[in-house]
């Protein structure tokens, strides 16, 4: 295992706050846009990958956060009728709920869904050649398998 050096910690620290600037930028784009903060944009398009129906568990572990950052937010996503919870017919667990996309909400991540490529493209995918992405990709996929 390589020494924690400052470069490391230095390379931590620009990768945190790189990261959060970006995501800043993409959250004002989405709220200006739509009036939608991005960790609610963020778990309609995990619903969507998830084809449209998953377990909460399932999509906080997609998105990285704690069930109960999720819990928030699935709570106002309901509130506006953009995702609706199910009771499982689950005989082990009776508490055991699934979360399925709306019509509603699939039409409204549809058409954010613009508004959100547009502005990855303008605040990270732009300054980015090819050889930059394989870069990212093989980082991220190195710090998920520890992650995981």
């Amino acid at each position: 295992m390589p020494r924690l050096d400052a470069t490391r910690v230095q390379a931590w620290r620009d990768l945190q706050s790189l990261a959060g600037e970006i995501e800043r930028r993409i959250d004002e784009d989405l709220r200006h846009e739509w009036a939608v903060p991005l960790g609610w944009f963020d778990v309609l398009a995990t619903l969507r990958q998830l084809d449209g129906r998953a377990r909460p568990q399932d999509v906080a572990s997609v998105l990285r956060i704690p069930p109960s950052s999720l819990s928030r937010r699935l709570d106002r996503l309901e509130e506006e009728g953009w995702v609706r919870r199910h009771r499982e017919v689950d005989p082990e667990d009776h508490r055991a709920v699934e979360i399925e996309l709306t019509q509603r909400g699939r039409n409204l991540w549809r058409e954010m869904n613009i508004t959100y490529r547009r502005s990855v493209q303008t605040h990270f995918a732009t300054w980015l050649d090819d050889d930059a992405v394989d870069a990212v990709t093989a980082t991220n996929a190195t710090l998920a398998a520890v992650t995981d």
